[in-house]
């Protein structure tokens, strides 16, 4: 059966011919001026998931490496402030050895008293030095100044704290005597709630929220009631009072700052921040290891001075003697610190380069996943641009035609 094909046909096939090579040419253009194979999800839908991967990817590496930016600086001004500490310490050796001797006097021994005074303030500000707002020495309670001027003669326990999203609204404080050797935050969490029965089931944690203790015990709060916990740990008890409307609930975070004997109002927790996936990284050094007994710490540094300005004072060259293997051990216990910047330091130098060439790497799989062949797209290019000036052409001759130039 012969198919009768008519002008119409004719010019409408030519029509959408002619169109669709305008439309590959303009797409052709299009990615010849982005240099871009991908420029939207329709052009390659698994491409463009696979260049969203990437590009995610890429976004953490980039947090990853302002994290180990921010580690560094933090490093280098801690390790700063910890060798001046430790060049104060030097002076007050010196002072100390100069002073034990039998030609010293009192006078002289008055005036190195002085002048011990004067690096205990010096040794304080430094001690309290602090890094875009945060205190550098005071572990992972940042808010806090870690050293007072004057020392706790006996433990405290601070006032009880509630987290900002709870539930509970009626009053939290705290009480016991405190036992611990050295500063810790507690912290109580609830687990279980049961309003028929008004109990809470309630976890433990010593060092701030970073290790929880699933005790299993429970306490009950009446309406209206008190209560207390008991014994948490080292002598720290809460005591909730129902004076609010709302009764406790699942996940209350209830917090408490115990404080041991010394100058250190800390505690000696590290701040961590991920430097790689799945990679926590303790940049900071806290002071109750670098300036304390507690702890990782040998020499309470705040004791050491003010014992030296006592003996000074009291022109007690036994009481200065025997106080020079101490400030050794004091120096000793800043270098040790100072050494585990420098380790520190090291890794972060090391995570910095694993880094700087996963960026590299993922900038190239990107580049190969969206980025553009020039010379296979001029090439094309002007092989569509010979099509599209033929349909032009076809186009022109075929809008001319009439039933005349047939009989012609």
């Amino acid at each position: 059966m012969v198919m009768r094909v008519s002008e119409n046909m004719k010019y409408n096939a030519l029509m959408d011919n002619m169109f669709t090579v305008q439309d590959d040419y303009n797409k052709l253009m299009e990615k010849m001026s982005s240099l871009k194979e991908i420029n939207r999800p329709s052009d390659d839908p698994i491409g463009m998931s696979k260049v969203l991967n990437l590009r995610e990817s890429q976004a953490s590496v980039a947090q990853y490496s302002k994290n180990i930016e921010s580690c560094q600086s933090w490093l280098t001004i801690t390790e700063s402030k910890l060798s001046s500490a430790g060049d104060l310490l030097v002076t007050a050796r010196e002072i100390a050895i100069a002073q034990a001797t039998a030609t010293a006097s009192a006078d002289t021994r008055t005036t190195g008293a002085g002048i011990v005074e004067q690096l205990m303030e010096e040794m304080l500000s430094l001690a309290n030095a602090t890094y875009q707002g945060n205190y550098l020495f005071s572990g992972t309670t940042t808010g806090t100044a870690p050293f007072s001027s004057t020392a706790r003669d006996a433990a405290q326990i601070g006032a009880a704290s509630a987290s900002s999203g709870n539930t509970f609204d009626g009053a939290v404080t705290s009480g016991g005597t405190y036992t611990g050797s050295t500063n810790k935050t507690y912290v109580v969490k609830i687990t279980d709630w049961n309003d028929a029965t008004e109990t809470a089931t309630y976890s433990v944690s010593a060092d701030g929220g970073e290790n929880w203790t699933t005790t299993g015990a429970t306490f009950v709060l009446p309406a209206a009631g008190s209560v207390s916990t008991g014994d948490i740990g080292d002598g720290v008890e809460l005591t909730f009072d129902d004076t609010g409307s709302a009764a406790l609930a699942e996940n209350d975070v209830f917090s408490v700052q115990a404080y041991a004997t010394g100058y250190y109002n800390g505690n000696g927790g590290e701040l961590t921040v991920n430097i790689g996936e799945g990679t926590p990284f303790a940049y900071s050094i806290s002071g109750e290891a670098a300036f304390t007994d507690k702890g990782d710490g040998e020499v309470d540094v705040f004791g050491v001075l003010n014992s030296l300005k006592e003996a000074l004072e009291n022109n007690s060259q036994t009481g200065i003697s025997d106080l020079i293997d101490d400030l050794e051990s004091a120096s000793q216990q800043i270098s040790n610190s100072i050494s585990r910047c420098g380790t520190k330091g090291n890794r972060l130098e090391i995570a910095s380069g694993n880094m700087a060439d996963r960026e590299l790497d993922l900038a190239g799989l990107i580049s190969n996943a969206e980025d553009a062949d020039v010379t296979e797209i001029i090439t094309k290019l002007s092989m569509k641009q010979i099509a599209l000036q033929a349909s032009y052409s076809a186009a022109s001759r075929i809008g001319s035609m009439t039933l005349l130039d047939w009989l012609r």
